[in-house]
């Protein structure tokens, strides 16, 4: 037999044995891709994805013609993702509203579970685009044309609470601080088609920009709760429902709305703080913590200390003597030395002597009598535990300013707290009337109603927020002094506030 037909003998059965191979293959891959139907889960990959909630059934709708351009892609849907993602950056700089319209709608179409592209784009057309134009109507349209695009993004991903939080943003803050407020809340509230579309049968009080705002904040929380993953900081998400409650209290006040229509957004503003602090937060040490706990924590550290004094009496201060006894004369000596007068020696020898200074009740139990000493050591890791869990929970509750906005929302409730928005509001009214008189003595009336709050409030006292909101409204009243050619009184009934907020004089 010649060496060609040798060789295609050869490869004839190479072939053959790999199409039969392929034939073997096409068995085991054939019942791990089988897809569920009606009757059937379907095979390993489709059990996979429902055990998951990896399909498109589990995550939102599923939309037909977003399935078919991403098959008729060929796999290359995230190279035509990119390329419109630039066609879109284009059309806004050539202020082509149309194409780029049309652009993110085709970018949803080919990626509708990628949450970039909805909170990106829909912060591109509330915040970008809107800024654009000169009416504050079409302003107002491009806000809510990024609200929609959210919503759409939310129909199509039910299971990410972070859509639903980025439409709480965009509703509270992009229509409640910028600085067309006044006129983007009142076609807010006129707004029929926003609202019927999103929850028919909303009376006009429950159209406030904030209220709906805390409606989907509180949605995504629950989607949370229900086993949806968070991919954000809990932290900051869980305070959303608090903070819009707030605003919406001050943005009533600030619209001149007092009684007990204020009292009650305040009321709803504390509910929501008592729901945060009781809520369970997950921490980057693995502990989970609740804000509002750090007090009991405390108690809890302070009551085993007081049980460990007891078992062990006197070690804890023995321990302190002898660690001072072992000090040397140079670590002495810069104790001794006031912190501003070390040497940069004595700096570092007082930085020593404070580390070999300190004791702590795992040291004590340590050297406890043997008959005592177990429970001396289960006691000392409980004391740690406590004290550890009040010190993270100090550090969370900072990050949100938790002692100032929960003193708030007990002290805004109180009658003088609301004389003193009344009365502040009224007064500047009167000023930007150039009602002087009656301006001066609304002013002053606030600042007696102020001075009430702020002694019966040391942690509003000691903040400078309210502070800095305080010394604004002493500028003014100084301005109506002026005009009225009169005098800065003295002593000021808020000097305090004044003499923290400008040491070098107010």
């Amino acid at each position: 037999m010649t060496a060609p037909v040798k060789s295609w003998l050869g490869l004839r059965r190479e072939t053959l044995l790999a199409l039969v191979a392929i034939a073997v293959l096409l068995v085991p891959l054939s019942v791990l891709s089988q897809p569920a139907d009606s009757t059937s889960a379907g095979g390993f990959l489709a059990r996979q994805r429902a055990k998951f909630g990896l399909s498109q059934a589990n995550l939102g709708e599923v939309d037909p013609t977003s399935e078919t351009m991403r098959l008729a892609t060929l796999g290359l849907k995230n190279v035509a993702v990119t390329l419109l993602w630039d066609r879109a950056n284009h059309y806004k700089k050539v202020e082509d509203w149309t194409n780029l319209s049309a652009a993110l709608e085709q970018m949803t179409k080919l990626q509708p579970n990628f949450y970039s592209v909805w909170d990106f784009q829909a912060h591109n057309l509330s915040y970008n685009i809107s800024v654009e134009f000169d009416d504050y109507h079409d302003r107002y349209a491009w806000v809510m044309k990024g609200i929609e695009f959210l919503r759409q993004g939310i129909f199509l991903n039910q299971r990410e609470p972070r859509l639903l939080g980025r439409m709480g943003w965009f509703l509270g803050q992009k229509i409640g601080r910028a600085d067309e407020k006044k006129q983007y809340r009142r076609l807010f509230k006129a707004d029929d088609d926003f609202h019927e579309r999103d929850r028919p049968g909303r009376t006009l009080p429950e159209r406030d920009n904030w209220l709906v705002a805390r409606e989907k904040y509180v949605a995504g929380q629950q989607l949370a709760d229900s086993g949806a993953p968070l991919r954000t900081t809990p932290l900051i998400f869980h305070s959303e429902p608090m903070m819009t409650a707030i605003n919406y209290a001050r943005a009533i006040e600030e619209d001149g709305v007092f009684g007990e229509t204020a009292r009650d957004a305040w009321n709803l503003a504390g509910d929501e703080m008592r729901r945060y602090a009781v809520r369970e937060i997950p921490t980057s040490w693995d502990v989970p913590i609740r804000l509002g706990l750090r007090e009991a924590e405390l108690a809890r550290a302070q009551k085993l200390a007081e049980e460990l004094e007891a078992l062990v009496p006197g070690k804890f201060k023995e321990l302190e003597e002898r660690q001072r006894a072992a000090l040397t004369p140079d670590q002495r000596a810069a104790l001794d030395t006031p912190p501003l007068d070390r040497t940069e020696a004595q700096q570092r020898a007082a930085a020593e002597a404070g580390a070999a200074l300190t004791v702590t009740w795992p040291m004590v139990a340590r050297e406890a009598p043997a008959a005592v000493r177990e429970r001396a050591r289960d006691l000392a890791r409980r004391y740690l535990e406590a004290s550890e869990t009040a010190q993270i929970i100090e550090r969370y509750r900072e990050i949100v300013n938790f002692d100032f906005w929960r003193a708030a929302c007990e002290v805004e409730v109180t009658e003088p707290a609301l004389r003193a928005r009344e009365t502040a509001w009224r007064a500047e009214r009167e000023f930007e009337n150039a009602r002087l008189l009656p301006a001066k003595k609304a002013y002053e009336e606030s600042f007696a109603a102020w001075r009430e709050v702020l002694d019966a409030s040391p942690v509003l006292k000691a903040d400078d927020l309210t502070g800095d909101d305080l010394v604004e409204l002493v500028d003014r009243y100084r301005k109506v002094l002026e005009q009225l050619d009169e005098k800065f009184p003295k002593p000021f009934i808020l000097q305090d506030v004044l003499d923290k907020a400008r040491p070098a004089g107010g």
